[in-house]
């Protein structure tokens, strides 16, 4: 890919980001009232987010436009575009399922929403595990990406097809819950609650092994490239503590309401 076809699909996803994070919250601010739904944050909060959510894909589109053939720019737009296009999704299910009744699909749309997010943390953790060049450490790495694939994986089919309320929105049942008993003893809630339980584990295995890997990478490194992990580190250190805890979190809440049949929150 050459530099100006690399800057023109760069500056492009930009672009598109800023579309639909100005529609999520277009979206948000005509509607009102959320039933049962506490973690949605006020229009300010939402606005905040939304804004600093764009520093993705503007650092990757500067980044892939003076470096097309690398893949941290595209990893950074593609975090972007995947979190403002979740933004989009969840905007429009409460939208079409409080304000507007007419709008088609409010169910299925909040039932997209609540697996694809499970593709965020394994989008966040290559980024980590390339930089800045673009490749591994070693190929003994590589493990660390097919962690975080398969964690991924498995959150978003336990999400899919687990009865009951959606997460993300919790006065919706899944129109695509499974409920049997596999084998006469193990129910499918057991099976999908076990698969997510799983999914988180892995994830959160695999972003500490990619922020382990960067700190191998700054011992080894010289000149500018220390310079470059060490600012590097300086935002990976926080967000990766940050995502672990929320990931370990979300472990506790699913198996303590799956297994125990008693929700247990670390956070609040």
């Amino acid at each position: 890919m050459s530099r100006h076809t690399g800057a023109w699909l760069a500056w492009s996803l930009c672009a598109v980001c800023v579309a639909l994070i100005a529609l999520a919250l277009l979206l948000n601010l005509l509607t009102g009232f959320v039933p049962f739904a506490e973690g949605r944050p006020n229009f300010g909060f939402a606005l905040l987010t939304g804004v600093l959510s764009l520093a993705y894909p503007t650092v990757g589109a500067l980044i892939a436009s003076r470096l097309p053939t690398n893949p941290i720019g595209w990893f950074f737009c593609s975090l972007g575009l995947f979190y403002a296009a979740h933004r989009v999704i969840v905007s429009y299910a409460d939208y079409a399922l409080n304000e507007n009744f007419a709008l088609p699909g409010g169910e299925y749309v909040a039932w997209v929403s609540t697996w694809a997010w499970s593709a965020i943390p394994a989008l966040a953790t290559f980024p980590v595990l390339l930089f800045p060049q673009g490749r591994l450490p070693s190929r003994q790495w590589r493990i660390v990406a097919w962690v975080a694939l398969c964690g991924a994986t498995l959150t978003a089919l336990g999400d899919m097809f687990m009865p009951g309320e959606l997460p993300s929105h919790p006065y919706v049942e899944n129109p695509f819950g499974e409920v049997a008993i596999i084998g006469g003893w193990f129910a499918t809630y057991d099976l999908f609650g076990a698969s997510i339980v799983l999914g988180l584990t892995l994830q959160a295995v695999s972003i500490l092994a990619a922020l382990l890997s960067l700190i191998v990478r700054v011992r080894r490194a010289r000149g500018d490239e220390r310079q470059q992990i060490k600012w590097f580190l300086y935002a990976a250190v926080p967000l990766t503590a940050c995502g672990s805890l929320i990931t370990v979190h979300s472990i506790i809440v699913t198996f303590t309401t799956t297994f125990l049949f008693h929700p247990v929150y670390l956070l609040s």
